[in-house]
């Protein structure tokens, strides 16, 4: 599982029947960084981390997760473990992150 924050959402008009139970948001994967700076971060009324540039991914999501939010994800055969029968998702959201504590090794 990796962590990232949701920076947008998906919208589709037509989709398969798999999808209808949720969204797709579009997540950028955290950094070594953005750990420690989430880790400072996380108290409510303080900013969050900055986004580090870098690829993102499509994650589907049945938790309600909004953008800013800060997710756990699965990916690649882990990802379609949740649903029943095949399922054309390359990644799932799998929690909704409420607190972070990190300490980086010396």
């Amino acid at each position: 599982m990796r962590l990232g924050t949701v920076i947008g959402r998906v919208t589709l008009t037509l989709k398969e029947p798999v999808y209808s139970a949720g969204s797709l948001l579009i997540v950028q994967p955290f950094t070594r960084e953005q750990f420690a700076a989430a880790a400072r971060a996380m108290p409510k009324d303080t900013p969050k981390a900055p986004l580090a540039p870098g690829s993102s991914l499509v994650v589907f999501d049945e938790l309600g997760a909004n953008v800013g939010s800060i997710i756990g994800f699965t990916e690649g055969a882990e990802a379609s473990q949740p649903f029943e029968g095949d399922a054309p998702v390359d990644a799932y959201s799998a929690c909704l992150v409420d607190q972070i504590d990190y300490q980086p090794l010396r």
